[in-house]
């Protein structure tokens, strides 16, 4: 006899055999016990996780003598027994009350029409006949079609069981005259349980390391894994009889990169190696690995980090422990915002890659560039947590007579401290804070006929007459904006008020200016995305920054209802996280323009027909005068 495979030499035959599928066995068992048996069913799931194996232990049930006969071994056992005639005539393949249907190759209404001739005929032995049929979204809409009335209402000994990969490709008159089972994908220890069950039951020695590579190789399909243990023998096993497999062997045989090389990586960022990252993409290249499927490993890498980071747990990893250790060791390393960061490029070279033609040159690049995004971290955050200098102190650079002033008061708080410092052994003027010192006078306004021009960075408050308000120079504020996107803290520049408008408290925080807040609004939604409110930042994509007041009033249109109610909800939060980004007390007003909804909305063929019918004049003719109606 030939050599079986081992995907089919270990095919469960029995409910209990199907692995990681309780909740459908399950369910089945129970349908059989009570008698309730439908007469339609669909099993959707992965490839190779026990759709046809499912279905043809079902199959094998409902015409197991054993099950019609004994109601105890019914109620108590439900699987078949696989002594009986209709068992045995299943096994060897030769019962005639089973018909496996492939829809990938049989896909037309002629097919489904012969299909439709045989269902009236009912069984030869057994209660039902079983219509298996595997890749069923492969019919065509005619085969559909052809088949709704027949599935609809079927002979009482008829039972079609529908196979597929892609659930979403069935018309839903086909899914609603049947029950939908999900087959979910199989855990990695399931599959390594089983492996090391089938190891045993050949009589080879495997390690754990290799068989949960096979299994993380299969992703979640037990006939995946079992082909790459078939494949895994015939590499491993030697020539002198030695019947085991080891971890190396499977991980030459698959070309899978080792863990060892990713944490060579996170190793070259942390101590900001650009040489040993650069012999990283050697050893890349020189052992033929892909550069997607080593970026793409990459992420991964940097999501166990990441759920070490979230979850202080290594539970989540599959990986062997000793790997899970060190996930736990090099994590504190790294700071989650320079992953997340890390990982973006990642992700942003992995969807690049495939228009360059110099593959190795980008690979390398994107590995150099991770350590610049995570080597600058602790200088920006010390360059953040930098207090900020006093407000008199730009005003008194800007005018010469601040300044003059401003080094006078510097010479008075030395010769003031002068004493102190003889007595407290001279280190006074280390602890001289900027707050000590006395505010610096702002300066008179100059004569109309002598006005200087304005300083560039700062507003320069002009008398318009006596007792007249102030008038900003927008222009000047314009020229303080011109960094404004550059700096990885934004800050608006303070204006500084003038004497001669005392109805306005000195100090007053600047209005923001909406030109400048437009212009940074595109970096405020990914200021909100990095702090992970990627729904709110959703629901800011459809509005709008329409005005803003003097008194730092926003005023923000939506053009969804659905996004204006939930911003509504979310306004102090939203107002909390635009005065923390543009450094201004900002109040927030959101306003439904439904005009615009009404335009951006999708307009039906229905509505369009009654358009044209309204603007056009030989389309309004011919409806009035022949009555034209609309056809789709």
């Amino acid at each position: 006899m030939s050599y079986q495979v081992i995907a089919r030499k270990y095919r469960p035959s029995r409910f209990a055999d199907i692995t990681a599928q309780e909740h459908i066995t399950g369910t089945i068992q129970n349908s059989l016990r009570m008698g309730r048996v439908g007469h339609g069913y669909i099993f959707s799931g992965l490839r190779g996780v026990g759709k046809t194996t499912a279905a043809r232990v079902f199959a094998k049930a409902v015409n197991c003598q054993r099950m019609i006969d004994d109601p105890a071994y019914l109620k108590e056992v439900t699987e078949p027994c696989g002594e009986c005639e209709s068992c045995r005539d299943f096994d060897a393949g030769a019962s005639l009350n089973i018909a496996e249907f492939d829809a990938a190759s049989n896909n037309s209404v002629d097919d489904i029409r012969l299909l439709r001739e045989n269902v009236r005929y009912g069984p030869q032995k057994g209660r039902y006949r079983v219509y298996i049929i595997d890749e069923v979204h492969m019919l065509s809409t005619a085969a559909f079609n052809a088949f709704l009335k027949t599935l609809e209402e079927p002979p009482p000994h008829a039972i079609f069981i529908f196979a597929t990969t892609e659930l979403h490709k069935i018309p839903a008159t086909i899914a609603s005259r049947c029950q939908r089972f999900n087959f979910k994908r199989i855990p990695i220890g399931e599959i390594q349980r089983q492996l090391r069950t089938i190891c045993d039951a050949e009589g080879i020695t495997a390690d754990a390391d290799a068989l949960q590579l096979v299994a993380r190789k299969a992703q979640g399909s037990m006939r995946d894994a079992q082909s790459i243990l078939d494949q895994v023998i015939a590499f491993a096993l030697d020539a002198e009889g030695a019947r085991e497999i080891r971890y190396e062997k499977v991980a030459e045989l698959l070309s899978y990169i080792d863990d060892e090389h990713f944490f060579m990586v996170t190793d070259a960022i942390a101590s900001g190696d650009a040489a040993a990252m650069l012999e990283v993409a050697m050893v890349v290249n020189r052992n033929g690995y892909d550069e997607q499927d080593f970026i793409e490993k990459l992420i991964e890498h940097f999501r166990n980090l990441l759920i070490i980071h979230n979850l202080r747990s290594s539970r989540l990893i599959e990986r062997p422990e000793p790997v899970k250790e060190r996930y736990q060791r090099d994590a504190s390393r790294f700071d989650p915002q320079a992953i997340m960061a890390m990982t973006d490029l990642l992700l942003q070279t992995q969807r690049e890659l495939k228009f360059y033609s110099e593959h190795q040159f980008r690979f390398e690049l994107a590995l150099l560039k991770l350590i610049d995004l995570s080597g600058p971290v602790p200088a920006q955050t010390a360059e953040k947590k930098k207090p900020s200098e006093p407000v008199a102190a730009p005003v008194a650079k800007t005018s010469p007579k601040p300044k003059a002033g401003a080094e006078e008061v510097k010479g008075e708080g030395a010769a003031g401290t002068k004493g102190t410092a003889g007595s407290t052994g001279g280190d006074a003027p280390a602890r001289l804070q900027a707050a000590d010192l006395p505010p610096v006078p702002p300066p008179p306004p100059p004569p109309p006929q002598q006005r200087p021009a304005a300083p560039s960075g700062s507003v320069q408050a002009v008398m318009e007459g006596d007792g007249a308000p102030p008038a900003f120079d927008l222009g000047s504020w314009k020229q303080a904006f011109s960094n404004f996107g550059n700096n990885p803290e934004p800050r608006l520049p303070v204006a500084a008020k003038a004497p001669a408008a005392p109805e306005e408290p000195d100090g007053q925080p600047p209005v923001a200016v909406l030109d400048q807040l437009r212009l940074e609004w595109h970096r405020f939604l990914e200021h909100l995305t990095r702090k992970g409110m990627q729904v709110l930042v959703s629901h800011l994509h459809a509005c709008e920054l329409l005005s803003c007041s003097h008194q730092g009033v926003v005023m923000l249109g939506c053009c969804r209802k659905f996004s204006f109610e939930e911003l509504l909800h979310d306004s102090v939060l939203l107002e909390q996280e635009m005065g923390e980004f543009y450094r201004l007390p900002l109040k927030l007003q959101v306003r439904y323009d439904a005009e615009r909804d009404a335009c951006t909305r999708e307009k039906t063929v229905f509505t369009m027909f009654q358009e044209l019918t309204e603007s056009n004049e030989v389309v309004r003719y011919l409806i009035s005068e022949f009555g034209g109606e609309l056809v789709y």
